[in-house]
């Protein structure tokens, strides 16, 4: 290898090596600094999984009858009213049904009326023939007139009488007929409202799936609706963690421009994905969270008891672009060191490699603070 390219790898080395290479002390007035020890702190475990938001009350708009989309009246993002029209589907052969419902319960009014009138004209007749009869069973025991007057005169009463029996039940059979009608019309008319889509309650359109002219099928889906309440959080976990998991727990939620948020397992999916060997965990967001994005990634952090950690405080940590710093205390002279870091639980970072436990640590690093610094703890 030639000496041009030895040089930088040796100013590397020098940079992020060890104490083989530290800077000779830098002089000026001691930096005033307060230190903090690295040691081991009993941290907890956190497995963490990669989620989707969902909208708690999230729902999927879909057709009940067959028809061609006449107008899809929202967007995405919209949002939208309780009962408000959201889709309305073609339904020419439904209409015409409850046209010709409506003239069928016409027709089975009019002959209920119609039977009415029987049955009151019977009646009458009914009436007249029993009283003469009656009249003539008087006169018959007195031989006013002969048996045979008296027999037709009950024969005919009889007559009277199943002809008004046989008027009441074409009378009955026309309230039937009314019944009938109506439930076929308001069964037809219950299918002409299903070709209007409307919403089941207030919320955001937030995916719409159809256009006008498309072809919908019952169970066709047409929008997603969200309710736009509470947020949760849906996120698939191995099938091996699912007894360290359990309904209640408290769980970190990350997300995008968002500090790390407080929430609690709400409900667990028992039945484990075959593809992904992964059961479905839902976090409740509390309302704190604010209106989320559903669909947005989410990180959460399910806790698994505890191990003992090297730890420093998370304010000694010194970024310089992708590289993690801190400044280790060595006799009066701050001396930077490359590390590697872990997790970050509360105000402890965890180190994995780069300082060992006991060693002295800048707890918040000065402005000014350089390697080689003199530097004077203070309490």
């Amino acid at each position: 290898m030639s000496a041009r390219y030895l040089v930088p790898l040796i100013a590397l080395a020098a940079a992020c090596g060890g104490h083989a290479s530290e800077q000779p002390p830098v002089s000026g007035p001691a930096v005033a600094v307060a230190a903090a020890q690295a040691h081991e702190e009993l941290l907890g475990t956190i497995y963490r999984a990669s989620g989707t938001v969902r909208g708690r009350s999230s729902v999927v708009i879909t057709s009940k009858v067959s028809g061609y989309v006449r107008d899809v009246h929202v967007r995405s993002g919209d949002q939208v009213a309780a009962g408000q029209l959201l889709v309305e589907l073609e339904a020419n052969d439904v209409r015409a049904g409850v046209g010709k419902d409506r003239a069928e319960l016409a027709h089975a009014v009019e002959a209920r009326a119609e039977a009415v009138g029987a049955v009151e004209a019977a009646r009458a007749t009914a009436g007249i023939a029993k009283v003469s009869r009656d009249r003539l069973a008087k006169l018959v025991d007195s031989g006013a007139i002969t048996r045979q007057a008296f027999d037709e005169a009950d024969a005919q009463a009889r007559g009277t009488a199943a002809q008004l029996a046989a008027a009441e039940a074409r009378l009955r059979a026309a309230g039937t007929g009314i019944e009938i009608a109506q439930a076929s019309l308001q069964e037809s008319q219950a299918t002409l409202d299903y070709a209007r889509v409307t919403a089941p309650f207030a919320g955001r359109v937030i995916e719409r799936r159809v256009d006008p002219g498309a072809l919908a099928s019952p169970s066709t889906p047409l929008l997603v609706l969200d309710g736009g309440d509470t947020s949760r959080v849906e996120v698939p976990v191995e099938e091996s963690r699912g007894a360290t998991i359990r309904i209640g727990d408290p769980v970190t939620v990350e997300l995008a421009n968002q500090g790390p948020i407080n929430a609690t397992v709400g409900e667990i999916v028992p039945n484990v994905d075959v593809a992904s060997r992964a059961f479905i965990v839902k976090v409740d967001l509390p309302a704190s969270a604010g209106p989320l994005q559903p669909g947005a990634f989410a990180r959460v952090g399910f806790r698994e008891g505890t191990r003992p950690r090297l730890v420093v405080p998370s304010t000694a940590i010194d970024r310089l672009g992708a590289l993690d710093r801190v400044y280790v205390v060595d006799h009066g002279v701050a001396r930077l060191r490359m590390v590697a870091l872990g997790e970050v639980q509360g105000p402890w970072t965890e180190v994995l490699s780069g300082i060992v436990p006991g060693e002295r640590i800048v707890a918040t690093v000065p402005a000014r603070l350089r390697d080689g610094t003199p530097v004077e703890v203070t309490p």
